[in-house]
C-alpha cells in the first residue's frame, strides 16, 4: 500500500529526472504515475517543481468486486465519472499551467470465464469510453489492456491454430472508427436500475454524441444495459440540420450466454444497417447492445 511519505520521494525524485530530461529536450512530454486515491495524486501533483503534462491512471475491475451482481459491472463506469469530477476539482486550486490531463493507460477487466468475452465486457467497455468521451476535457488518451493474449483481458486471443477478437475489441474499433473531434451537448431521460454496491437511478441507456473534424457527420453512441429488455429511444437534433439516410452499426449476441472463442469467433458480433434518420427519428436498441449511428449533415 502507497503511503504519503512514498508520494513526497516520488515526487521529489520525478523533479530532479524531469528538470535533467528538459534540460536535454525542452519539448517533451512527462506522463506522472496517479493512482485513484486523491491523496496521492494532490501530493505528487503539488510536490513535483516541474511541470507534469499527463497523470496516469489505471482502471481495473473484476469478479471480486462485481461481487456476483451484473448490475454492478454495467454501472462502474459512472463511478470513474464522478471520480474525474473530483480531479477536476482538485485541479482548480491549482495554477493553470500545473494541471495536467489524465492518460487512462490500462484498463481492464477480469470476469469469469464465461463472461469475460460475452456482450456484458462490451457494454462494460462501450460505457468507460462513453465515459471518456463525456469527459474529454479531462482525459486526454486511454488504452485497453492488453492488446494480444497477456492476462485474460487480452483483446485478441491467438492459438496456434486460430485467432479470435473480443467484444471489447469490436467496441474499440467500432469507437475508434466512429471518432467525432467535437463533443455535443446531451440530455437522456430514460428508464433507471439499482445495485447492490454502486448506488441506485443508475441510468440504463448510455448516450454520448460528437461531430467529425470536417462537421459532416454526427456520431451517436448508445448502450443499453438492460440485459432482459430492448429500448426503443426518441432522438432530437438541434442546431445542425441531418440527412433522413443513415447508418447504424451494433455490437450485439443472441444471449448472455454467447462467447466469442475459436470455435465460435462471432457470438458476439458487429452488424450494420441503413436507418431512416432526420431531425428527429427513433432509434431501436436490442437488449444489450452497443449502437453507434452516423448522421449526415446537410450543406
Amino acid at each position: 500500500m502507497r503511503g504519503h511519505s512514498d508520494a513526497v520521494t516520488y515526487a521529489r525524485n520525478l523533479t530532479s529526472y524531469v528538470a535533467r530530461m528538459r534540460a536535454v529536450d525542452s519539448s517533451i512530454q512527462v506522463i506522472a504515475v496517479g493512482d485513484n486515491d486523491m491523496a496521492w495524486n494532490r501530493t505528487v501533483l503539488t510536490g513535483t517543481g516541474e511541470r507534469l503534462d499527463y497523470l496516469a491512471i489505471h482502471h481495473y475491475y473484476g469478479r471480486r468486486e462485481m461481487g456476483g451482481d451484473l448490475r454492478n459491472l454495467l454501472a462502474r463506469p459512472l463511478h470513474y465519472e464522478r471520480f474525474y469530477r473530483d480531479v477536476e476539482a482538485a485541479w482548480r486550486e491549482l495554477p493553470m499551467d500545473r494541471r495536467p490531463k489524465l492518460a487512462i493507460n490500462e484498463w481492464g477487466l477480469d470476469l469469469p470465464e464465461s463472461q469475460q468475452y460475452s456482450i456484458v465486457a462490451a457494454l462494460y467497455g462501450a460505457r468507460l469510453m462513453n465515459v471518456f468521451e463525456r469527459q474529454s476535457d479531462l482525459v486526454a488518451m486511454s488504452a485497453v489492456s492488453d492488446l494480444v493474449n497477456g492476462w485474460p483481458g487480452g483483446i485478441i486471443q491467438a492459438g496456434r491454430h486460430g485467432v479470435f477478437v473480443t467484444p471489447i475489441y469490436l467496441v474499440n474499433r467500432l469507437y475508434a472508427t466512429h471518432l467525432g473531434a467535437e463533443r455535443l451537448a446531451t440530455r437522456v431521460d430514460g428508464p433507471t436500475l439499482a445495485t447492490t454496491r454502486e448506488g441506485n437511478e443508475i441510468p440504463v441507456l448510455d448516450f454520448t454524441a460528437s461531430r467529425s473534424a470536417d462537421g459532416r457527420r454526427i456520431f451517436v453512441k448508445a448502450v443499453n444495459t438492460d440485459l432482459h429488455w430492448p429500448l426503443s429511444a426518441r432522438v432530437e437534433l438541434r442546431g445542425a440540420q441531418v440527412s433522413p439516410d443513415a447508418i447504424v452499426k451494433r455490437v450485439v449476441a443472441d444471449s448472455l450466454s454467447a462467447v466469442n472463442g475459436f470455435a465460435t469467433p462471432e457470438a458476439v458480433r458487429v452488424t450494420q444497417n441503413p436507418l431512416r434518420a432526420g431531425n428527429s427519428f427513433s432509434l431501436e436498441l436490442p437488449r444489450h447492445s452497443v449502437s453507434v449511428v452516423t448522421l449526415t449533415v446537410r450543406r
